[in-house]
């Protein structure tokens, strides 16, 4: 299966996210993404370092789409963040950081659930 697939199939597909996008963590750049959806180099570094300085994205928040969020939960795997009725999910496999958006129609734990699910199965087989 292509990146975009995974995109359009197992993420934007399921109808529980929105918008979505796979980058490489190791300067690998955008591997797939929903039409219209682009993080710019300095908001996946943001995300990169929230995965090892919790409290900087904790205080700050994150930018993804020149919209800024408020972070909810960040640990060593995922990041949670949300503003008014929308929000994100971002979570980071071996290789890659899966990034979605849901909107005010989406239940936010439907999107973690999704994103979580994939990035598991991306981790099983080497991603």
């Amino acid at each position: 299966m292509s990146w975009q697939a995974y995109v359009d199939t197992n993420l934007v597909g399921t109808g529980f996210v929105s918008q979505a996008g796979i980058y490489g963590i190791n300067g690998g750049g955008v591997w797939a993404a929903s039409p219209g959806f682009s993080i710019k180099p300095t908001e996946i570094q943001t995300i990169l370092n929230g995965f090892t300085d919790a409290d900087s994205v904790r205080a700050n928040g994150i930018r993804i789409n020149d919209v800024k969020y408020l972070t909810l939960r960040v640990d060593e795997r995922s990041i949670y963040g949300k503003k008014n009725a929308t929000g994100f999910c971002i979570v980071k496999t071996t290789q890659a950081i899966l990034v979605a958006l849901y909107d005010d129609k989406i239940q936010p734990g439907a999107c973690n659930k999704v994103v979580e699910d994939l990035a598991d199965y991306l981790i099983s087989v080497g991603y």
